[in-house]
């Protein structure tokens, strides 16, 4: 996996997903019904792990960037003294996560579209590793964007604005854009994103450009996956009031358990 894409936007990252807080009651509800710990892959800037530690439970978050692992750590330690001992944060590749101590999680989270990053071979492994560290009657919920909604993404390539907003800390304005390329035989979805910000005091304007491959999953290929890791489904659920998934979800909302 690459950390390169994080390591140049995990601060434009942040301000772009400042509002996207509509998973976190539902998690939270995850978590009560499994009782913790919780393990979330892909923590990035600790986005949940956040409210999981105000909420009083235990977490590990792993993620691959340097960067948004700082800024996660920034946040944590803006918590009270209590509940920032409740959170600790792992640097690791989660296709490859060993854990020195390996205790039995309850939940284990691949939180919104994290899998996405993950290729069909890394998908498999990093399952076989939440396998190893989930409890018995632990689960693992894997939270994705509808695929069927993917498939029908415009494949022109041109370059649509997604977002204007100001940064906070700079004052600059930030525009961001995106193209997009589907490839639908090998079920990618190829992102370019441009950031430009501009100066307050005037000056040219700064661009920066990433590209991200987002791999998305049907459920029955979610299902063998989880086979091959020594996991089931539990159920496949199209938004977070866990209504049943169909084509015109809003989400594909996997919730699985280790296989008896």
């Amino acid at each position: 996996m690459t950390t390169s894409i994080y390591e140049q936007i995990a601060h434009y990252y942040d301000l772009t997903h400042a509002r996207l807080t509509e998973d976190i009651p539902y998690i939270l509800q995850l978590a009560r019904q499994s009782g913790g710990p919780v393990l979330e892959l892909g923590c990035g800037s600790g986005r949940l792990l956040i409210p999981l530690a105000q909420a009083g439970y235990t977490a590990l978050g792993v993620d691959n960037s340097p960067a948004m692992l700082t800024r996660a750590q920034a946040r944590v330690q803006q918590l009270p003294p209590a509940q920032a001992a409740r959170v600790q944060l792992l640097q690791a590749d989660m296709t490859q996560l060993t854990l020195t101590a390996a205790p039995s999680y309850g939940l284990a989270l691949l939180p919104y579209n994290t899998a996405m990053h993950l290729t069909p071979p890394q998908l498999t492994q990093t399952l076989r590793r939440v396998q190893r560290y989930l409890g018995q009657n632990g689960r693992l919920l894997i939270d994705l964007a509808n695929p069927f909604i993917v498939a029908a993404t415009l494949n022109d390539h041109m370059v649509t604005l997604e977002n204007v907003f100001t940064d906070p800390e700079t004052g600059e304005t930030i525009v961001q854009m995106a193209s997009n390329w589907l490839d639908a035989e090998a079920q990618i979805l190829h992102i370019t994103w441009l950031y430009d910000a501009s100066p307050t005091a005037g000056g040219a304007v700064q661009r920066t450009v990433v590209q991200a491959d987002y791999h998305y999953w049907y459920p029955h290929q979610l299902e063998m996956a989880l086979h091959d890791a020594g996991l089931r489904a539990l159920r496949f659920s199209g938004d977070y009031a866990d209504a049943p998934f169909d084509q015109e979800s809003e989400r594909l909302l996997l919730l699985a358990a280790p296989s008896p």
